[in-house]
């Protein structure tokens, strides 16, 4: 096993994954909470990773992949 430095848990089904994992290979939910906000002409985006319990992004206040997926 992992120390838990090198790990993630998913917050839908609970799978301890490697940290250099995106989605969860149990469940296919994403495994890092990221801003939604996309990159446009006049926005360079945001990607920004936010706490796991975090509804909206804490540097733009759009919802996050979590919040979009139904996992809060």
């Amino acid at each position: 096993m992992a120390a838990k430095d090198e790990t993630q848990t998913c917050v839908r089904c609970k799978y301890v994954a490697v940290k250099e994992d995106r989605y969860c290979i149990h469940c296919g939910a994403p495994l890092k909470n990221r801003c939604t906000k996309e990159k446009t002409l006049l926005h360079k985006g945001c990607s920004k990773v936010n706490k796991a319990d975090a509804k909206y992004c804490a540097d733009c206040g759009t919802a996050t992949t979590f919040s979009e997926w139904g996992l809060l």
